[in-house]
């Protein structure tokens, strides 16, 4: 049976033809056997009547006479049946052909006890030899009150095996046709379902060899159509698994790169005045001095971005909680201002506060807020020289807007999308003279998104930035 399982076509036209066969082999044998039972029960009655007839003709008399004898041979011409007389012994005394032999044979004895009790028989006997079926039927001859013997009628069923023979013939024909029709539409069936079945397979094949971007057409909404939509689903799926596992592996190898580079550029210092000083090439005390901040100075940045990646690695794990409580986020912005102020007028800026009344409390973390609002103002603060630093705050039923805006730099419109990213910095040609690890932004996205807001960003080149963080007040509400 290996064979048939190779094919699809092959089962559609083993199944459809075996329910074809057995329906139409099953209805032939029902309609042969209908129709012989019908044409055999009307031969019946027709020559029960024709047996009663000759009783009424032959009643007059119990003795058989030429007359009786010319009578049922003129019958016998008329019903095309063999007429027989028996008397009650069940002796035949008298025939409808001259030449029969059969005159003082006996008949069946239990047959002629049951003629003499007032009934009739019905035999149908099948003669293989002749290829034909005989029926004979016996009645009392006679009166119900006396009865002289039986009348026995003796035909064949003419007609009976061509009729059979022309239901079969029909039958065979529609068989055959049926047979040509099932082929052509188990081939159209085959064709219908196999096609978009081999089409997802090619599809498959080449996804297996990483073409995710291979999708089967497949119009008509049926199951092989929710097939082929599924199959297309998993394949867009896959192919953006594929992009994302692609943009995560980039986005490794550049943090690798970038963590190199930031780590190797103050490490180099550090280890060339460390020789220095270790070889005495540096002779003076302020000199000395001088390398010394230097080294410490680059010791507190990798110090701040060792700090920094850390913080990532925690936001990637889910090792990031917040201490929840109410806040009122205009101190916070208050403290953190009062923090940079030293750091805003050395160089040269001016910090302006515009707070709205009746500033709700906000659900959040404090010192997690600082954070956040510490990191734009210090981006504002190193990207302005001899401007403004606005921080304003204004709120609606349910949230609260912190806008920091400076009147520095900017940002060009092609790195918006990228300052999100960890170690991109827009400041690494425009700005030389604030150095940061890159990661600032990084986590106060995480750290906005940890208390279920968002933050924004808008910035013309040359005329400043804008960041709004959109804070609820109690996103436990909506949880």
């Amino acid at each position: 049976m290996q064979w048939l399982n190779q094919s699809l076509f092959r089962r559609l036209l083993v199944s459809f033809l075996t329910v074809f066969l057995l329906g139409f082999g099953i209805i032939g044998i029902v309609i042969s056997m209908s129709t012989k039972e019908y044409i055999t029960n009307q031969k019946k009655q027709e020559m029960l009547t024709q047996a009663r007839n000759v009783n009424g003709a032959v009643l007059q008399s119990d003795k058989i006479t030429p007359d009786i004898t010319e009578t049922i041979e003129k019958l016998s011409d008329f019903s095309q049946s063999n007429i027989w007389i028996v008397d009650k012994t069940g002796e035949i005394v008298a025939t409808s052909s001259q030449q029969d032999l059969l005159i003082g044979e006996l008949i069946n004895h239990d047959t002629m006890q049951d003629v003499l009790q007032g009934n009739y028989s019905i035999q149908v006997m099948e003669i293989e030899e002749e290829e034909r079926t005989m029926l004979s039927v016996i009645v009392p001859w006679g009166t119900n009150e006396t009865i002289y013997g039986g009348i026995i009628l003796h035909s064949p069923i003419s007609g009976l095996k061509a009729t059979v023979d022309n239901i079969r013939e029909i039958v065979l024909w529609a068989i055959i046709s049926v047979l040509f029709i099932v082929g052509l539409l188990v081939s159209y069936l085959s064709w219908s379902i196999s096609k978009p079945l081999k089409r997802v397979e090619e599809a498959a094949n080449e996804i297996a060899l990483g073409n995710y971007n291979k999708r089967v057409k497949h119009d008509i909404p049926d199951e092989v159509g929710q097939l082929v939509n599924s199959f297309n689903r998993m394949a867009k799926k896959l192919d953006d698994i594929e992009r994302e596992r692609d943009s995560l592996e980039q986005r490794r190898k550049d943090f690798i790169a970038n963590v190199s580079h930031e780590l190797r550029t103050p490490l180099t210092g550090i280890k060339g005045f460390l020789e220095a000083l270790q070889d005495g090439l540096v002779k003076d005390e302020e000199s000395k001095q001088k390398y010394y901040q230097i080294m410490q100075r680059e010791t507190e940045y990798l110090t701040h971005l060792v700090r920094d990646l850390m913080e990532l690695i925690k936001f990637e794990k889910n090792e990031v909680t917040l201490d929840l409580y109410y806040v009122q986020i205009d101190e916070v912005i208050k403290k953190v201002c009062f923090h940079l102020q030293p750091a805003i007028t050395e160089n040269g800026n001016e910090i302006f506060l515009h707070l709205q009344e009746n500033t709700p409390p906000i659900l959040g973390d404090s010192i997690r807020l600082e954070q956040i609002f510490k990191n734009l103002i210090h981006n504002a603060n190193k990207f302005t020289e001899n401007g403004t630093i606005t921080a304003s705050i204004k709120h609606d039923s349910d949230k609260v807007f912190i806008k920091i805006s400076d009147t520095g730099i900017g940002i060009p419109s092609y790195d918006l999308k990228r300052i999100w990213d960890r170690f991109f910095k827009v400041d690494r040609v425009r700005n030389k003279k604030g150095r940061g690890t890159g990661l600032g932004l990084a986590i106060v996205k995480e750290l906005v998104k940890l208390h279920h807001g968002e933050v924004q960003v808008e910035s013309k080149l040359g005329e400043g930035t804008t960041f709004t963080v959109i804070l609820p007040i109690d996103f436990t509400a909506n949880e």
